[in-house]
């Protein structure tokens, strides 16, 4: 299905419905670069989760909502209701075993 960048204008109506995980990135961050393709190879493989990345350079006012201090950081929300938060660099396998839960 691919990862389809967002922004902050459109970020309530994409989060609302069903399983999204919102890939929190800058570009100039260099582990964001080496998640980014890992996201994008799950995005490809998962079925019921929409992917989205944000830019937080462009989206301060989320960044200030969701705390985000680090990233990369991944938000895992269903039906708009953030279920949890991975900071850091992660595995394929961490982010798939946090999907399956």
């Amino acid at each position: 299905m691919g990862v389809e960048k967002i922004t902050q204008r459109e970020w309530e109506e994409k989060i609302k419905t069903g399983r999204v995980v919102i890939d929190c990135y800058a570009d100039w961050c260099g582990p964001c670069r080496m998640l980014s393709p890992i996201v994008d190879e799950i995005a490809n493989e998962v079925e019921n989760v929409t992917f989205y990345k944000l830019n937080v350079d462009e989206a301060e006012e989320l960044a200030r909502r969701y705390r985000i201090m680090s990233i990369p950081t991944l938000l895992f929300f269903e039906n708009g209701e953030l279920k949890n938060t991975m900071i850091g660099l992660r595995s394929k396998e961490e982010i798939k075993a946090e999907l399956e839960k």
